[in-house]
């Protein structure tokens, strides 16, 4: 078995090919421009398991890079008016060169393993449109595969005896089928044994430097840790 770890939103870079008008906007207009919290737990697991872990260095207020192409989200509101060359650089120097070093990743995973676990790292907020989401972690995947289903149900078990502290929710707070970057890997990857689990944190807990917080972390790695065995670095 071969974990991979990826986190699409912990960067903060800027492309050197902006304008300086475009990078003081974004500066300007962004607070922040990464998820701190995500970057921060996905550096947890890698380190926890000893796994590769793939980053996206720039700002996801330039382009979402776990969004497909077509989607209307792809660009953020910030760079979503820029002209279609400004919008095709972040594409081209952002958005390809990401998805292409997940995708090796994972073939190159599967050459050596019998199957590869891919978890890709975000946070969602506390509240949306007024409502208050009330759960701490959620496991997104696809209800039709099997062993989706069984890793996640598994790992929800172990969590109860690891991170009592946490409440989890499957396919919470959206479906596992929605676009993602998991999504599109399946679809890439079909018939083989690949495993796409995004693991969504709310930002109430996650955000806060306190020990607790890396408790409930620990307790996230240790329920893992407990179905899957401690993997080997060879997907990098």
């Amino acid at each position: 078995m071969c974990l991979l770890i990826s986190c699409d939103v912990g960067g903060d870079r800027f492309p050197a090919a902006l304008t300086a008008a475009q990078t003081i906007s974004l500066e300007r207009g962004t607070s922040p421009s990464c998820d701190i919290a995500a970057a921060y737990v996905a550096q947890r697991l890698a380190t926890g398991f000893d796994a590769p872990l793939i980053t996206n260095a720039f700002s996801p207020a330039l382009i979402d890079v776990g969004r497909s192409l077509h989607h209307r989200e792809l660009f953020p509101k910030w760079t979503r008016k820029w002209p279609e060359p400004d919008r095709q650089l972040l594409v081209d120097e952002i958005y390809r060169p990401y998805r292409e070093s997940v995708r090796r990743a994972i073939a190159g995973g599967l050459l050596r393993h019998s199957y590869v676990i891919h978890l890709s790292i975000r946070t969602f907020a506390l509240r949306t449109k007024g409502t208050i989401r009330r759960t701490d972690v959620g496991l997104l995947y696809d209800p039709s595969n099997d062993h989706e289903v069984d890793l996640c149900l598994d790992w929800i078990d172990e969590m109860y005896d690891e991170a009592p502290m946490l409440r989890v929710r499957r396919n919470y707070p959206r479906r596992g089928t929605n676009d993602s970057i998991t999504k599109s890997m399946r679809a890439e990857f079909a018939g083989t044994p690949y495993l796409g689990i995004e693991v969504m944190l709310n930002r109430a807990w996650v955000s806060r430097d306190v020990s607790l917080r890396d408790e409930a972390i620990e307790g996230i790695i240790g329920g893992l840790k407990s179905i899957t065995q401690t993997p080997q670095r060879e997907a990098a």
